[in-house]
């Protein structure tokens, strides 16, 4: 009797808009939720009969599927720098024990008591591994702070670039006793042994000859295996020569003494001033002789002392690198940033994380920046992207929905009661 089945079609309105207000309330109670993705309920008709004459009766709607509404959410700055969101396409990848590997767009991590960077729940997050030079492999594993003392480094280049002054008039070579009085010009510069300790050494100047200035990397003998406390020693000497233009035209220089106390003897040391013409260089873009008032403006070298981590930092292809005491940076990772071919697809675990699903295709899984992913930015969260107005408007759209197929139920009752009050009339 259509009657009847009018009410079991009233009553299948009344379950699809009570699911669809369960998804509606989820994603309102989460607006909040960093990273959240809102859901969509998708609804589809019931055609269960056809009468005589091909006449199509509808039997109702039911639920068909809950669409996730994967589109970017606004984002935030913090003051954490472990902060993260992506900005763009992809999701972070973590792997723990309860769920294995899932992702994410909450990117609220920390380190834990192991240096492991974690997300809320103890999740692992994933990166492509770096060798100790720096380089990043293939490899995806977890991102680990290592809390060790990196090694020192021994100095072997110094680059010492200076101006002396061409209206110098020729003087005496240097004294070797007496150094600081008969100098014409001295600067101090800083190397570090094999073992990291560091070495001052005083720069002496010269002019001995009309373009040829002499120059003497002394120290104090205290520093030296052989050397005599208290009294200046020679670690490396030698000659500049320059043009009529004040342009450097050759260097020339030895290793007298670098066999510094504690550390492995005959450091190689060599002093870079610049690029010679003699060596096919300009010889402007170091030292040179110029008649302005002698002084150095540059002075670099390539050794460190040992170092412990102080910080870490994280940039938008999401390279992690480790901040040391001795000023250097280390590379420690690449986070890896995933995509799905059907993001759409991927199941909800909660706790923030997806999974791959069977409709979702298997994780594509890079590097940031690449192939379509987005950047990684520090400092920031990437918010819900729940918009309450149009969830409240949605709301109200299933509560009268729901109410309409109630009156459904009710209408049809009423046509059954006069069906049963035919034979008492």
């Amino acid at each position: 009797m259509g009657v009847v089945s009018s009410m079991s079609t009233a009553i299948s309105g009344l379950e699809a808009n009570g699911q669809a207000l369960g998804v509606i309330t989820d994603n309102i109670v989460n607006a909040n939720t960093t990273g959240f993705k809102a859901s969509r309920s998708e609804f589809q008709n019931i055609l269960a009969e056809t009468g005589a004459g091909g006449i199509q009766v509808g039997r109702g709607a039911g639920l068909a599927g809950v669409t996730n509404i994967l589109n970017q959410g606004s984002i935030t700055h913090t003051d954490r720098p472990t902060d993260l969101a992506i900005s763009g396409n992809g999701f972070f990848v973590l792997k723990g024990d309860a769920l294995g590997q899932t992702y994410t767009r909450d990117g609220s991590f920390r380190f834990d008591k192991d240096g492991f960077l974690v997300n809320l729940n103890g999740y692992r997050v994933q990166a492509y591994e770096a060798t100790p030079g720096g380089q990043i492999t293939g490899k995806m594993t977890d991102i680990r702070i290592p809390y060790n003392t990196i090694a020192a480094k021994a100095s072997e280049r110094v680059q010492v670039h200076l101006n002396l002054d061409a209206r110098t008039a020729v003087g005496a070579p240097l004294d070797l006793v007496k150094p600081e009085e008969s100098a014409q010009f001295n600067t101090g510069i800083q190397v570090f042994d094999s073992v990291g300790n560091a070495r001052p050494l005083t720069m002496y100047y010269n002019k001995t000859s009309e373009n040829v200035w002499e120059f003497h990397a002394m120290t104090d003998g205290a520093n030296l295996m052989d050397g005599v406390p208290g009294e200046q020693s020679v670690v490396i000497q030698g000659t500049l020569s320059f043009d009529p233009n004040g342009r450097l035209e050759s260097v020339q220089q030895n290793i007298v003494n670098s066999n510094f106390v504690g550390a492995i003897p005959d450091q190689n040391l060599y002093l870079d001033f610049g690029d010679p013409t003699d060596q096919l260089g300009t010889g402007e873009k170091g030292t040179t002789q110029y008649g302005s008032k002698s002084a150095m403006f540059r002075n670099v070298q390539d050794g460190w002392a040992a170092g412990v981590l102080t910080d870490t930092s994280i940039d938008a292809d999401g390279m992690v690198s480790g901040i040391y005491t001795n000023g250097q940076n280390r590379t420690l990772g690449q986070l890896g940033v995933a995509r799905f071919e059907s993001t759409e697809r991927l199941s909800k675990m909660g706790d923030n994380q997806f999974r791959e699903s069977v409709l979702s295709g298997q994780p594509l899984i890079g590097k940031p920046n690449t192939n379509g992913r987005g950047i990684v930015m520090t400092k920031s969260l990437e918010q819900s992207n729940v918009d309450l107005a149009h969830e409240f408007v949605q709301m109200i759209k299933a509560q009268r929905g729901f109410q309409a197929s109630a009156k459904g139920v009710t209408t049809a009752n009423e046509m059954l009661d006069e069906v049963v009050n035919i034979k008492s009339r």
